[in-house]
């Protein structure tokens, strides 16, 4: 069951696909979205902002009140990009449940949070739902892969392009592994809830093979879920993918050292950093 959705509002222009994304996966499970903000200072965020790394003599002084502006400006952008979100969408803001069947949202904020904050809400909730790694937030570089690897939930990593606005065909890219199983599910709420089901293996070495593939499709029918069985070529995950235009795909994601070279085996880092379509991971 899929209840409370995790949201790092970023006070960037990453927020409007994130906070979309999230409502789409949210609306299908009628579920809570915690949105949360570290507000950070120009002394915390220093190590993260590369330009203040060439500031020298006076110029730190200046680099660091520009970063402080930067902080406070990203602060207040968070806040209202939360607010104006929840009343476009009729969302209604609240911190405890009630009868209410539909989504509904709540808001908190900490100052200077180190990235074990984050973890706490990332494991006391469902899912998290990230942007894609684009410095914009003074972040660590690492985030996402700390939350993949340390939070023991999965990662919903939204697209840069425009939110998908529900969650109707989802892609599940599939290994014989306890990566995939997991990531499977996890998401197996959105799997019952979506009109289209597509079991896609890679075919490379350790792929599932044919008769493999048939039975988790056959045990997924207990479920409620009647997917397409489709196979593709060797590192073509996120084009294959791409043709069924998905509102979701769901892989196994490896982390550590194997991370940024090795995740759903051979598949590359552009389905983190560029694929166009949300990607939910788990470890």
């Amino acid at each position: 069951m899929i209840k409370t959705l995790f949201i790092p509002a970023s006070g960037s222009d990453t927020d409007h696909s994130v906070f979309g994304t999230a409502h789409a996966i949210g609306a299908a499970c009628a579920a809570h979205l915690r949105f949360h903000h570290i507000h950070l200072s120009a002394g915390t965020a220093a190590p993260f902002a590369p330009h203040v790394d060439f500031a020298v003599g006076r110029g730190i002084a200046a680099a660091l009140e520009e970063l402080q502006q930067s902080c406070e400006t990203l602060a207040v952008n968070a806040f209202a990009h939360y607010r104006t979100f929840c009343e476009t969408r009729q969302i209604p803001m609240q911190i405890t449940p009630d009868e209410s069947r539909g989504v509904t949202a709540s808001w908190s904020e900490d100052t200077n949070a180190s990235v074990s904050r984050l973890l706490i809400h990332a494991r006391h909730s469902d899912i998290s739902v990230l942007g894609r790694p684009r410095n914009r937030d003074f972040m660590p570089s690492a985030l996402i892969e700390t939350l993949l690897t340390r939070s023991g939930r999965p990662i919903v990593l939204a697209p840069d392009s425009d939110a998908p606005q529900s969650i109707k065909t989802v892609v599940v890219g599939w290994k014989e592994t306890p990566e995939a199983a997991r990531a499977l599910t996890a998401a197996m709420p959105l799997l019952e809830q979506a009109s289209r089901v597509v079991l896609l293996s890679v075919a490379e070495d350790g792929a599932a093979s044919e008769s493999a593939l048939t039975d988790l499709a056959s045990q997924l029918v207990w479920h409620g879920v009647s997917p397409e069985v489709r196979v593709c070529p060797a590192g073509e995950l996120q084009t294959a993918a791409a043709q069924f235009h998905p509102d979701l795909v769901v892989v196994g994601g490896f982390g550590h050292g194997q991370f940024r070279e090795r995740m759903f085996g051979g598949v590359t880092q552009s389905l983190i950093y560029g694929a166009p379509f949300p990607v939910f991971m788990m470890h």
